[in-house]
Formats: C-alpha cells, structure tokens, sequence
C-alpha cells in the first residue's frame, strides 16, 4: 500500500516538474519574465531560469526511479523556493500581486507531495514507475496513463494562466495565442543552448502609445529580429502600451512610474534586459534599413567592447544628419548637433565623438555604467554618459552605418514634466558626481532662473 502511494506521489509532482522544465526550454524569455515578474533582482535572473530548467528536469527523472525519488524530491523543494521567497518578500513589502500569489500558491501545492516522499520514503521510495505500471492490468495502466496525462494538460493551462495574470494583465479574448506572438524572433530556442539573446532592443516611453507602436511594428516588419528581445519601461502606465507589447508584439513590458524621468527608465532598460548588448531608443525612433543585423554582428565580433555605440541622426526629409554634439552650451543644453563629413558614407569606418543625442544607442550590457539615481525629468544625460564611458576605458563612437529617424514634433504637446529645475539639477548633479567644473552650468541657467535660484538649486543638488 505504501508503495503505491509514494508511487503516485512522485508522478503527481513529476508531471508537472517535467512540464515546467520543457516549457522553460521551449520559451526561455517567458521563464526570465516570469521570474522577474515574482520580484527576483534582475541580476539572478539568467542564472536562476537556467538553474531551474536543469533542476526541474533532474526532478522530473528522478522521481522515475525509486533509488533517486527521495533525492529528487529534496531537490524540487529547493526549486520551489527559488520563485517563492522573492515572491513572499515582494507581497511583504507592497499590494497584493497576482503573479506573486500564484507562485507561492504552486509552490506550496508541490511541496506537499515533495514532502511526503521524502517523509515516507527516506529509506524506500517504492519501485521504479515502470516496474510498479507492469504489475498491473491493461486497464488500469491506461487509465493511469489518462489521469496523469489529464494532469500534464491542467500543468500546462495553470502556466499559461498564471504567465497571463501578471499584474496589470487582463484577460483579452483576442490576445493572440503564444506562438502567434513570437514575432519570428527566435525566442524558441532552449535556454540551455542560448542563455540569453544576442540584443535587447529597448525603450523607455512616457504617454507615447503611437510612437510605441509605429516603433515596435517598424522593427517587427523591416528589421531581422532573430535573437532578438524587445522591451518596454513604460514611466507612465499605459494599458494600451502594456497590451501592445505582451499580447501582440511577444516583448517584456516593464512598469517603472515610481520616479519619472528619461534616465531612470533607460538605466531599467539595461538592468532587466536579458540580452548580452542593448540598443536603447527613444519610443518614436525609426532604423535604417540593415541597422539592426550589423549591430549584432558588430556586438558579436567584439565580445568584450566597452564603447558606446551610435550613429547620425536623420532628419524628416531623409536626407540631412548629424553626427554628433559639440559641447556648446544652447538652449538649456549642453550639446549642439553637428555633422562630421566622415558620417556621410553610410559604409565609412567608425569614428570617435565626444558626446551625441541618446535617442539611440548601445553597448554591452556588461559595460553598461549607469546614470546618476538622483536625476529627475528631461535633460542632464548627453555629454555625462559619454564622459563615463571614457572613464571606464571605452570610446564614444559614431558608426556612420548607425542611422536613426527621431520624431520630434509633437503637436499636442510634450506630456511628460519639462522643467528649467530638472535641467539644472541634472547637470549638477552630473558634472558634480565627474568632477567637473560648474561654473559653465550656473552660469548658462542664470539667464533662465534667478541667481538665488540657481545656486539654491545647485546647493541642494551637491548635499544629496
């Protein structure tokens, strides 16, 4: 009698160990989702998803054989943990999430079979599955076989049920199905053979629904996205946006509306990306032709650049670009687009710049240095990141090939917060945090704000 329980205990936490290691092998970036959904920190993402998906397997068949049940089971409580605790901290520490709930709940599910081999079967888990089905009747071993496969069916929908209760995620009767969201991007492939993308192509937005669109669409339809992972921090929250890039684009979209801003998002763009380089854009920016294949072949024939990739703008009518800033200070701005004559000839070789708007650019992830946690709002990022990148031993480049189209109009007017305050402090606090001068600073935003202003801004900024 005991044996038939432990038996059937271990099938019944099998089946659905095996069904969630196939399916992590089967979409990978979903399984980094879902785990950074559960509140891991971004940096234990790759590595947790591949240690499950070889964990979840190993559980699966062990749990075959008697001589290896007990210690398969101990090894799926530990797997059980890994999505449970940050899931426990994050419901710890703020509202109720859906996608958290669900993962303790299956996590608490599962461990009770788990224990019960390991409880009842520390020193004999019972026979192996094949030796106990081969006892029995043709009847019963279909049967059996009906039930657990019933079981591996309700596994699968409960996956996919609770990937589409992430929070903020509504159930949509037209969303797509899984493999129809794909894009043709790759993202098929197991995660053990490719442990992370070749690029992320990211983007913060704010308000920006149609720039959003026209932008992933852009990429979808005219761009060779294999290898390829799209993502969204949306400053805002946008439902319209969410639904765009989780059911029908296959990206990761990212809430982030905590501290609005330009630098705060893009920094998010590169600390949740799962891929080994990441194009950041702007949400309204259009590639050239041929943009995004080179730029990984470029990214993968320079494993260990540390140097920030970009490229000249072009503007609406196609023809006229710029190549790079001049550190001239205009406007508010530390920066005036300028044209380097070598950034004419698409195929000409790459060439340093000193600083470039960051509509769009790229590096390693690993390079990645990252913006100053106090800015705030628009303005303070060109110029201060190029500087950091050359402090790190990298070269700001302009790769003529790079080219990039950036809406700027907007006839209805800008929808995020654009202050003379936000501006100021920004640069303070970067030419503060590089040991820069900052009498250039001050002295160009006297002509916008009150001297007392000014330095009441600037004393503010240094102190924090």
């Amino acid at each position: 009698m005991t044996d038939g329980v432990l038996v059937i205990a271990r099938l019944v936490l099998a089946v659905p160990f095996a069904v969630a290691g196939l399916g992590k092998l089967a979409d990978p970036l979903a399984a980094r989702r879902t785990l950074a959904g559960s509140g891991m920190p971004a940096r234990l993402v790759n590595p947790a998803a591949s240690g499950l998906t070889l964990g979840e397997l190993a559980v699966a068949a062990g749990l075959l054989w008697g001589t290896t049940a007990t210690w398969a089971a101990l090894l799926a409580l530990g797997c059980l943990t890994v999505p449970a605790v940050p899931a426990a901290v994050r419901l710890a520490r703020g509202p109720t999430d859906p996608a958290s709930l669900s993962a303790i709940l299956r996590a608490t599910l599962l461990a009770v079979p788990a224990v019960l081999v390991v409880s009842l079967g520390w020193t004999d888990a019972g026979p192996s599955v094949g030796a106990w089905l081969a006892d029995m009747s043709t009847g019963r071993q279909i049967a059996i076989a009906g039930g657990f496969l019933a079981l591996a069916l309700a596994s699968t929908g409960i996956r996919f049920r609770a990937d589409a209760n992430q929070p903020d995620r509504p159930d949509r009767p037209d969303r797509p199905n899984r493999a129809d969201r794909s894009g043709g991007s790759g993202r098929g492939a197991p995660a053990l053979i490719r442990p992370a993308p070749a690029l992320t192509i990211g983007m913060a937005t704010y308000d920006d629904f149609d720039g959003v669109y026209f932008t992933l669409q852009a990429l979808r339809l005219y761009h060779d996205l294999d290898d390829t992972e799209l993502l969204v921090v949306d400053n805002f929250g946008c439902r319209h946006t969410r639904d765009l890039v989780r059911d029908w684009t296959g990206g990761t979209y990212v809430l982030a509306d905590g501290v609005v801003g330009t630098a705060t998002p893009k920094d998010l763009v590169f600390r949740r990306a799962s891929g080994t380089a990441v194009l950041c854009c702007d949400s309204h920016v259009l590639f050239a032709p041929g943009v995004i294949a080179r730029l990984k072949a470029y990214h993968r024939d320079h494993p260990d650049g540390a140097d920030l990739l970009q490229g000249p703008l072009v503007y609406d009518d196609g023809k006229q670009l710029s190549s790079h800033f001049d550190p001239v200070w205009r406007d508010q701005m530390w920066g005036i687009w300028a044209t380097d004559p070598r950034a004419l000839d698409p195929g000409g070789e790459p060439f340093e710049i000193p600083m470039q708007g960051l509509g769009a650019f790229s590096c390693r992830t690993e390079a990645w240095p990252g913006f100053h946690p106090g800015f705030r709002g628009f303005g303070g990022e060109e110029g201060y990141l190029h500087e950091k990148f050359r402090r790190a031993g990298g070269r700001c480049l302009c790769m003529p090939w790079m080219r990039w189209m950036h809406r700027f109009g907007r006839p209805r007017g800008t929808p995020y917060p654009l202050t003379v305050e936000d501006k100021l402090r920004n640069y303070v606090l970067g030419h503060a945090e590089l040991g820069l001068d900052l009498s250039p600073v001050l002295a160009h935003f006297a002509q916008y704000l009150p001297a007392g202003r000014v330095d009441e801004i600037a004393t503010q900024a240094t102190a924090t």
